[in-house]
């Protein structure tokens, strides 16, 4: 299911950075089938973060060492940032918009505290702090991505509720096409909670590397 959610997001990725920027300079000839065939992997593409909210959970549950994961999620940040920058404002450095490993770190930081903190009612000062960190980042999927990795975490044993919830968190946050997401959950139902055979560092450089390749091919070869 991992790399399903990997292919999903190569799928919009190369939507967003090589089919949109021609589409709108006039470079194809046929406007509207590639405008389907954009919007169609875009929507594709939606399924993806959900996916990945997902797995942040799972990873949870069966990291050796929390803060290691925290870590690792957070060194993977760093070193998507000039990529991921590249790839969508054409320049090394752009504070304005981070990557989803920042996303996707302070959502387990979220866990994290909402397990170890005994009184769930002092946890909202740590939420307010990550959710807090998540808009001044601009971090990608934001305050509505931390939201949903912990809409996982609490509706593992309520598929309808994790249902209902999921889909008011893309609604109200991303808006109506973001609830494309919501096919994620019936996948999430076969998953057998079982590692898969590839590499588990695989689907770290994964973003990074095809970011980059992503961005080369829009600047200098497909202009």
């Amino acid at each position: 299911i991992k790399t399903i959610a990997i292919c999903l997001m190569l799928i919009d990725h190369i939507a967003a950075f090589l089919v949109y920027p021609r589409l709108v300079n006039g470079g194809f000839e046929d406007y509207y089938f590639w405008n389907d065939l954009y919007w169609s992997m875009r929507i594709l593409g939606r399924i993806a973060f959900p996916l990945f909210a997902f797995f942040i959970v799972e990873g949870k549950k069966y990291t050796k060492s929390l803060w290691k994961y925290i870590a690792r999620l957070l060194v993977f940040a760093v070193i998507s940032e000039i990529p991921f920058d590249f790839a969508l404002r054409g320049t090394l450095f752009d504070w304005t918009h981070q990557n989803v490993f920042f996303t996707l770190a302070l959502g387990l930081a979220s866990i994290f505290c909402l397990e170890e903190l005994n009184n769930r009612r002092i946890f909202i000062v740590p939420l307010a702090l990550i959710l807090g960190t998540a808009l001044l980042l601009h971090c990608d999927y934001g305050i509505g991505g931390v939201l949903l990795i912990i809409t996982f975490y609490l509706t593992e044993k309520s598929p309808w509720m994790r249902v209902i919830l999921a889909g008011l968190i893309l609604y109200i946050f991303f808006g109506k096409t973001e609830l494309y997401g919501l096919i994620a959950l019936p996948l999430i139902l076969l998953y057998n909670g079982k590692r898969g055979p590839a590499p588990k560092m695989i689907f770290y450089w994964f973003y990074p590397v095809h970011l980059m390749i992503l961005s080369l091919l829009s600047t200098y070869i497909l202009r």
